[in-house]
């Protein structure tokens, strides 16, 4: 299961009057790296995945934002400052490193994973509601054989067809059949469900 890190430190929580009754929190911490402060602050919806932003003022000015869209402690982009996203990422993985000598990182399960097995295989097919981002689906291949991930591809508007290959060397017409394989027996339990055209593993 997909771990995901949220800092535990409690701003404050926002209610919102929507008919689903979504609680945000709002945490964060502050620490030291190079001489400069920095913060990683932490947005949990209820209802969706959170973000983690890394951030930087001096005098008030904003000199740095980036964005971890997934808490899954990767930066996935810089949205203010002239740093690199490598050079971002060195920043915030220190900072999540003393988050969890300082006991404010925990991690939670994430929920929206669907499972198949065949003789050769193991498919892991997740769906990822983000607070800030699109809806969209990963499918993970492990080999049984050497216990490695293969495969991993992406389908980034979760519309049932993959747009992207991260880890293969087939294309993405020879995966699309994996991933039709994992839709049609996740909805045949009624894990998986199709919505308003959007694929969804149902928790």
């Amino acid at each position: 299961m997909k771990l995901i890190l949220w800092i535990s430190v409690l701003i404050f929580s926002v209610f919102s009057c929507s008919k689903r009754g979504n609680i945000v929190e709002v945490g964060g911490y502050s620490f030291n790296y190079e001489g400069k402060e920095y913060r990683i602050q932490s947005v949990t919806p209820t209802i969706s995945e959170g973000y983690n932003i890394l951030m930087r003022r001096d005098d008030g000015k904003l000199i740095l934002k980036a964005i971890d869209k997934e808490q899954d402690g990767i930066l996935d982009e810089v949205t203010a400052g002239n740093l690199s996203l490598q050079e971002a990422g060195r920043i915030y993985q220190e900072g999540i490193a003393e988050g969890e000598r300082r006991g404010y990182i925990k991690k939670r399960t994430f929920a929206r994973e669907y499972r198949y097995n065949d003789d050769l295989r193991n498919y892991i097919l997740a769906t990822y509601v983000l607070a800030f981002g699109d809806i969209y689906n990963k499918l993970t291949v492990v080999d049984r054989t050497f216990f490695r991930a293969d495969i991993i591809v992406i389908d980034k508007n979760a519309d049932g067809k993959l747009d992207e290959v991260v880890e293969g060397t087939e294309t993405l017409g020879a995966y699309q059949k994996y991933y039709e394989t994992v839709i049609s027996m996740g909805m045949r339990v009624n894990r998986i469900k199709k919505m308003n055209g959007t694929i969804l593993v149902v928790q």
